[in-house]
């Protein structure tokens, strides 16, 4: 059985400069400025590490309450136009082919189904997962191992577009197709088994014939 486990931000929606809105916006109130480049280094990172790292700086809310903030932000800020034209393709595309999908996200479970919920493709997947739900998030494995042990697949496809999530993928003995997204070098995706300017079902086809 087919499975292919989609990461979120970056990868299905351009969210990443989003995120770094976000933590700016929230971090302002604290009276502490950050540029979006000093951000951009916690991308795909588990947001526990994020906010534990900025608590060291200011007395920030605890991660709880900084969460519900930062996806206030978000949220205000969501649109259809924030979904990747060639994910969103590719995305009912494999739903329509009735393969199993799951949505494999750094971001906090309820952070994430509500992002999904707004650009209205929840439905699009089997199974939903957040970094919370796991004790240990991006890089490691434990995240699409949860999620590849639930769907019960044998023939996976991770789809990531950070070099945290393509480690990630690769501790869980995956194959990791990479989108290039304009974010990260080639040398930061090389770990991928596959690296891609744009998502098409044909690539994807290419590589189930391998697997």
């Amino acid at each position: 059985m087919i499975g292919i486990f989609w990461d979120c931000d970056g990868t299905i929606m351009d969210t990443e400069r989003l995120y770094a809105y976000a933590w700016q916006t929230h971090l302002k109130q604290f009276g502490l400025n950050i540029s979006e480049e000093e951000i951009r280094q916690f991308v795909g990172v588990d947001d526990r590490i994020v906010h534990s790292f900025y608590s060291d700086s200011v007395d920030l809310d605890d991660f709880n309450n900084t969460m519900l903030s930062l996806g206030k932000i978000i949220q205000e800020s969501l649109s259809n136009k924030i979904i990747y034209d060639d994910a969103k393709i590719l995305l009912n595309q494999i739903h329509d082919l009735d393969i199993k999908q799951a949505c494999v996200s750094a971001s906090p479970q309820g952070l994430l189904h509500k992002k999904l919920q707004e650009v209205k493709i929840e439905n699009l997947f089997n199974f939903i997962i957040g970094g919370d739900m796991v004790n240990r998030n991006k890089p490691y494995p434990d995240i699409y191992n949860k999620a590849i042990e639930n769907m019960q697949t044998t023939k996976n496809i991770i789809i990531e577009d950070s070099p945290t999530g393509i480690q990630s993928g690769k501790k869980s003995n995956t194959y990791v197709l990479a989108v290039n997204r304009g974010i990260f070098s080639k040398d930061q995706l090389s770990e991928a088994d596959l690296v891609v300017e744009k998502l098409s079902l044909g690539i994807i086809n290419k590589i189930l014939e391998t697997l």
